[in-house]
């Protein structure tokens, strides 16, 4: 049910606003300090509004019932004054924002704007006039050339001139366009019922009072201020701070004085500014001398136009703790068509359990009164059940009913039933709460599956590469010319300067390498561009269709021609070519596997930075042997994975037959942060970090071989044994501390023992982390028999499925490794085992290795305790141990708790124990690691 707006118009609204003392306190763009502001009360402005509505009336010619106001200022206070002076006369006003910088962008804007409304009366300043000069723009009034400046004095009623209200043939409260950066937006018909049952209904859902204080920084032109602050204050008789956009923009800490100042406890913030706010709050000058700030009446900082990250949320609020902030940032979803917020999470979370929850985004939450959600199947338009995904659709009281003079697209919103389509795929939980996941309009459909290109820019942005600023990432759909499939494009503005080619290189080797971890394909085109192509909504949004029609028309042609050619040249100048024959085709093969041009590689270049994985590497094994004749292993690989190395190895075989086990690994070799090692599962597969490794660009990642991967090695006969091999190979390639050490499955236990090694020779672990294994390793394995093993490792190479790897366990148990081998094999996917090269003696040789570590395990007790915190990353655990992930986490990760000074925790992360490596996973993973590792100081 919504509640009753107490009033029946918007000039009953500004009417009963003003018989309370409330009001605006009204900061402009030179900068808020306290001898600043302007202050009106509710009164003052229905006094100004009714002078105002007498000068349109006696002044404007030509004025219709059904007249449309352009209301075109750059202030808070004139966009205010404007919009109830049109308001009180009768007529609608559309308050449009700033256009285009280019001349050519701004004349379309214009144009489709006055054609959409119909040749309207534009009120606008001598400032922003020049918006529309080159268009024919006959009915525009320079207001501060005709028109007195407010004084706001009280003055009694009969002083006030007197106003004809025009009766118009509609409810229509104001025009509100879709878009402000794409020049061809679509006018939402707001009714004032409309209005007003939002407004009400979001203080009922907040629970908002007039004692509560509203504090706007979003432009008018955006519904968010209009109806969410503005007129929800106003309803409630409540004081509101209007600030310059610019100058919360410049200086994010603004934010924080005038919530302490006034006393604010609500407002609206979307996930690009928190994110400015957080960063600001990490760096050493945040605090300035003499700030206490008490920040213990904001109760509702409201965050929509795009999803809230949850870990950013989080970090916010433990950083602001200390100035007496709770948990108050609550997520939410709205529309134009909805008066922006209908769904807010209003939920009282702990940070400990904000923290913990899983999923990247924080939840939408339920509705307010006068909204209907639901969720249908695309396929088959049926409505969706919980937790599963589809299209969301809206009705009811606060929803619009109509596009302004647009029946074609008024008919496209709406379904038979009259449900409005909202563009966006979501899921309703088994309580009702909303998760938006992705917008239907966005995304890439690339061989056959469907990505979220937000999914792809949050990946982009979460990497911190150098060489990008902060919130100006985008990525759009592109075809190439002749393409069979859809691509993609990422563009983005430098923060290096255009003759730094050093920077450009490594900036885009770093997106190619985030983007195509995320996507599976590399980018058509990655692309920096100069800042003012950049331009965002009141939201802080960029157009990707917009930037998709500017690349595709050849308005970046120079752009991409100059990257182009300077990215070649910095490339060659660098690049080592082929000295041999043998290079030659090698490079050939191998860049033909990884889809790159064999001009960018260097014989020298890491193949891990090309995106080896364990498929290609059999791949080119095979193409070797047939080129060559020689039989190339895992180890020799490992030894030097270049180029050149694998050069040397088809020249000098039996010489590499012969070298020195070296446990470490280069995964990535680059980046100045505190490098990151990477332990082994039971199986001592290091190229199961090859994808993972690839998500970092800024700290060098080592992995370590087994003892035995190499036919002809002895195993190690202990655990123990295996970690006193590792910490000194480790300290061999990095002598110095901090270390930051992660192990996978049974690897686990292995790193830990690491650990302690290292704190014991006085050196500082900093990071340690569990990726899904326990302490306690020899219940799990240490019984498992050679057959079992191979079992196991059958089903991590995804020769068989879970559950017959379940019954395969038990049948082969005590068989002959002859006869387990035959029944594995012959179970298995035989394209599979080809392609990774798992023949019979392969596999044979990969189950000795496991059951060497199972062995190794079964006398393996952890004990003593390590000084740092031991991170936990859990996912579904395997079959075979539990089928439920809070018996895993809590009897068998929850171990870890005993063996740490400083305790554990515990990160929820997708997918299951054999996959969260795997493509699907692992940039989601990528970026829970890469926050944890930051919180944690390296």
């Amino acid at each position: 049910m919504v509640p009753s707006p107490a009033a029946t118009s918007l000039l009953e609204l500004l009417q009963r606003a003003a018989a309370t003392q409330a009001g605006i306190t009204f900061y402009k763009a030179h900068g808020p300090s306290e001898s600043s502001p302007e202050q009106i009360s509710y009164r003052q402005l229905l006094d100004q509004a009714c002078r105002d509505a007498a000068w349109l009336q006696t002044s404007v010619s030509g004025l219709q019932r059904d007249t449309v106001f352009l209301l075109h200022f750059d202030s808070h206070e004139e966009n205010i004054r404007w919009f109830w002076a049109t308001t009180v006369a009768g007529y609608v006003p559309c308050i449009v924002p700033k256009l285009a910088v280019s001349n050519e962008r701004r004349i379309a804007q214009a144009e489709h704007i006055l054609r959409l409304l119909d040749g309207p009366v534009i009120l606008t300043n001598d400032r922003m006039a020049c918006a529309f000069k080159g268009v024919e723009a006959h009915r525009l009034y320079r207001v501060d050339d005709l028109v007195q400046k407010p004084t706001f004095h009280a003055e009694t009623a009969t002083t006030l001139p007197s106003v004809i209200h025009n009766q118009r043939d509609d409810d229509l409260g104001a025009l509100m366009l879709t878009s402000g950066s794409t020049g061809f937006s679509k006018a939402v018909c707001l009714r004032q019922p409309q209005m007003l049952a939002a407004a009400a209904g979001k203080a009922a859902h907040c629970r908002a009072t007039s004692e509560d204080v509203f504090l706007s920084w979003i432009a008018l032109d955006h519904v968010v201020n209009l109806v969410e602050m503005h007129l929800h204050a106003m309803l409630l008789g409540a004081d509101q701070i209007q600030v310059a956009t610019e100058e919360v923009l410049k200086e994010p800490r603004q934010f924080l004085d005038l919530v302490d100042r006034h006393r604010v406890s609500l407002s609206f913030a979307p996930n690009f500014f928190l994110a400015l706010l957080c960063e600001r709050v990490s760096q050493p000058d945040f605090v300035k001398e003499g700030s206490n700030w008490d920040l213990s009446c904001l109760r509702c900082v409201f965050s929509g136009g795009e999803a809230t990250v949850r870990q950013m949320a989080v970090q916010l609020t433990r950083a602001l703790q200390p100035y007496g902030a709770q948990p108050f940032i609550r997520a939410g979803y709205g529309l134009t068509e909805s008066c922006a917020g209908m769904v807010w999470d209003l939920v009282d979370h702990t940070l400990d359990g904000l923290y913990d929850a899983s999923g990247e985004f924080l939840s939408c939450g339920l509705p307010i009164p006068g909204v209907q959600m639901r969720v249908v199947r695309e396929m088959d338009g049926m409505e969706a059940v919980a937790d599963e995904e589809g299209m969301l659709q809206l009705r009811g009281p606060v929803m619009f009913n109509r596009y302004y003079r647009d029946p074609a697209a008024t008919s496209a919103a709406f379904t038979a039933d009259g449900w409005f389509i909202t563009g966006d795929n979501a899921i309703l939980d088994k309580h009702g709460q909303l998760y938006i996941t992705g917008r239907t309009k966005d995304t890439l459909l690339i061989n056959g599956l469907t990505i979220f290109a937000v999914e792809v820019e949050y990946g982009i942005e979460q990497a911190r590469i150098t060489g990008l600023t902060p919130s100006y990432t985008l990525v759009f759909a592109h075809r190439p010319a002749g393409a069979v499939t859809e691509s993609y494009c990422v563009v983005y503005s430098p923060s290096y300067s255009s003759d730094d080619d050093e920077a450009r290189a490594q900036t885009t080797d770093a997106i190619e390498r985030i983007a195509s971890l995320v996507v599976n394909v590399k980018p058509a085109a990655i692309l920096p561009l100069p800042r003012q192509y950049f331009e965002k909504t009141s939201l802080g949004k960029l157009s990707r269709a917009h930037f998709r029609r500017l690349f595709e028309n050849g308005t970046f042609d120079s752009e991409r021609a100059f990257h182009t050619a300077r990215l070649q040249a910095y490339r060659q100048a660098h690049r080592q070519p082929p000295s041999s024959p043998t290079e030659q085709t090698i490079l050939d093969l191998v860049c033909t596997r990884l889809a790159v041009d064999p001009h960018d590689v260097s014989v020298t270049t890491n193949l891990f930075q090309l995106g080896l994985s364990s498929l290609d590497f059999y791949t080119i094994t095979q193409d070797l042997h047939r080129n060559f004749d020689t039989h190339l292993t895992l180890p020799d690989l490992l030894a030097d994975p270049t180029i050149s190395g694998l050069a040397r190895h088809v020249s000098t075989s039996t010489k590499t037959m012969n070298a020195e086990y070296d446990p470490v690994v280069t995964l990535q070799p680059h980046g100045s942060k505190t490098p990151l090692w990477l332990v082994h599962p039971a199986s001592g597969n290091v190229l199961i970090f090859t994808a993972l490794a690839r998500a970092f660009h800024d700290r060098p990642i080592y992995g370590f071989r087994a003892r035995g991967t190499k036919p002809g090695e002895n195993l190690f006969t202990s655990i123990t044994e295996m970690a006193d091999t590792y910490v000194t190979a480790l300290v061999r390639t990095q002598p110095h501390g901090p270390y930051a050490l992660a192990g996978y499955s049974l690897g686990s236990s292995v790193t830990f023992e690491i650990a302690k090694r290292l704190e014991a020779s006085g050196a500082e672990v900093q990071f340690l982390g569990a990726l899904d294994g326990p302490p306690d390793i020899a219940p799990l394995v240490g019984h498992l028999t050679w057959s079992e093993a191979l079992v196991m490792i059958g089903y991590f190479y995804e020769l068989i499925e879970e559950r017959r790897s379940i019954q395969l366990m038990s049948e082969l148990r005590d068989q002959d490794p002859e006869v387990a081998l035959d029944v594995v094999l012959g179970e298995a996917d035989q394209e599979r085992v080809k392609v990774l090269g798992l023949e019979k003696e392969e596999l044979t040789h990969v189950t000795d290795v496991t059951a060497g570590f199972c062995r190794a395990a079964g006398e393996y007790v952890p004990s003593e305790e390590i000084g740092c915190v031991v991170d936990v990353f859990a996912v579904e655990p395997l079959l075979t141990v539990t089928d439920q992930r809070e018996v895993w986490v809590r009897d068998y990760l929850g171990k870890w708790a005993s063996l740490s000074k400083s305790g554990m925790a515990v990160h929820q992360c997708e997918g299951r124990h054999a996959d969260m490596l795997g493509r699907e996973f692992v940039n989601s993973l990528a970026l829970i690691l890469r926050r944890v590792m930051s919180a944690r100081g390296v």
